[in-house]
């Protein structure tokens, strides 16, 4: 086959001014600070302008009406205002300090202003850049009681916490602390403490000293075991212990007869002890998810003021048929239970239920008739997560879900068959 000629191209037009403005280009001016695009950069200068005349007046207006807090979160500050301690009155009156989403770099830098504060009561550090061992100034806060270091990158406290006396609460949460100082034992009127992320191995047993506390959250740490010291804090009202290395709850935890929040998700539990959960007669959230549960004791049953219960991602075939004296219960969570296969007959009377969830659960072939009874179901998701739903129900339990407002995931519903009128020949 003969190959076409090319034919002679025409001449080209006059081609227009060349467009330097691309999106690139741009970019790379402000970048480089060109003077035609600087616009940037000056909003930038000026913004950090009025951050400090903004800063300057809160400080001022503290000083003038004699207040005893002052919040300067995100200032923009590298450096703590050497005002705050050189003005007598203030040094002597501030109580509330807020200097978190700031630059603060150096601790030692940090506390060399804030030492003078002698009265100080509440501090927030939080979403700095401090790092390394927080400085052994820190400790002539005397009358501290809350400290937010939140999002640092904190290797180590001092040993002059030991001076902390009157701390309530202590937060530092994301850092990279190991352990604790001993001097922490002198927290004795301790209620909240978290340190939430960070690379516990192991809580001290100077922890026995914190009987007044409330709230204890180490989740996303690496400790394999709940010490018995914990047995002292009876007030305990939440402890969040999820992704860590845990295989087992110990009996002890049974004397936080106060506990409405326990969350044990994310960890390596195996099982849980029956005489530990009839002691849990408060406990109002329960988490076990992500764990290697076999089954659920029948002494579940005694948890009656239980509202939420997360059991996903277990090793679970069934539920006990205690499970119906939750009367208080309207979320239940049992996804990614591969094994599982049957509901309790008993879920009728869980009269509040809200919520069930029983997505990739592959060998759950029905639900039990009773369902039809939770008369405040709003949501029941059924989906395997492949490519086929394989959990049946009847188009009478279908309707009557529907009737409630009840939404339905994943269901396969088997319609009713009608009356086949005869065949004529």
């Amino acid at each position: 086959m003969a190959k076409k000629k090319k034919g002679k191209k025409g001449k080209k037009g006059k081609k227009g001014p060349e467009i330097l403005t691309t999106g690139r280009i741009l970019i790379e001016r402000e970048r480089a600070m060109c003077p035609r695009f600087g616009d940037a950069y000056a909003r930038t200068e000026r913004a950090d302008i009025v951050k400090d005349e903004v800063a300057f007046y809160r400080i001022k207006k503290a000083v003038d009406k004699k207040l005893d807090c002052i919040d300067l979160a995100g200032c923009s500050y590298a450096f703590v205002p050497d005002e705050l301690s050189q003005v007598p009155s203030l040094a002597a009156t501030l109580v509330d300090l807020n200097l978190a989403r700031n630059q603060l770099f150096n601790s030692d830098s940090a506390f060399s202003v804030l030492k003078n504060l002698v009265n100080l009561k509440r501090l927030s550090l939080a979403n700095n850049f401090l790092n390394g061992k927080l400085s052994e100034d820190a400790g002539f806060l005397i009358r501290l009681e809350e400290l937010d270091l939140d999002g640092n990158q904190l290797t180590a406290l001092p040993e002059s916490c030991e001076n902390w006396s009157n701390l309530r609460v202590f937060s530092a949460g994301c850092n990279m602390i190991e352990e604790l100082p001993p001097g922490a034992a002198h927290w004795t009127k301790l209620e909240m403490f978290n340190i939430r992320q960070n690379g516990f191995k192991a809580l001290p047993a100077l922890i026995s000293k914190w009987t007044l506390m409330k709230r204890l959250c180490v989740g996303t740490n690496k400790l394999a075991v709940i010490p018995d010291e914990i047995a002292s804090m009876e007030g305990l009202v939440e402890l969040d212990v999820r992704k860590n290395e845990l295989t087992e709850v110990p009996v002890s935890l049974g004397a936080c007869k106060m506990l409405e929040h326990l969350n044990l998700g994310d960890n390596k539990i195996t099982s849980i002890p029956e005489e530990l959960i009839t002691e849990f007669g408060c406990l109002r959230e329960l988490y076990l998810y992500r764990n290697k549960l076999e089954n659920l004791p029948a002494d579940v049953g005694t948890l009656t003021k239980i509202e939420k219960l997360s059991l996903s991602k277990n090793n679970l075939k069934s539920l006990p048929e205690e499970m119906g004296e939750l009367q208080n219960l309207t979320e239940l969570y049992v996804n990614g239970n591969a094994k599982f296969n049957a509901l309790p007959n008993s879920m009728g009377k869980l009269k509040l239920l809200r919520e069930l969830a029983l997505k990739a659960c592959p060998k759950l072939k029905s639900l039990p008739k009773s369902v039809e009874e939770c008369e405040a179901l709003k949501f029941v998701d059924l989906r395997t997560g492949g490519k086929k739903d394989v959990c049946k129900m009847p188009q009478e339990m279908s309707d009557i879900l529907t009737a409630n407002k009840c939404r339905v995931m994943g269901a396969v519903v088997k319609k009713a068959k009608g009356k086949k009128g005869k065949k004529k020949k």
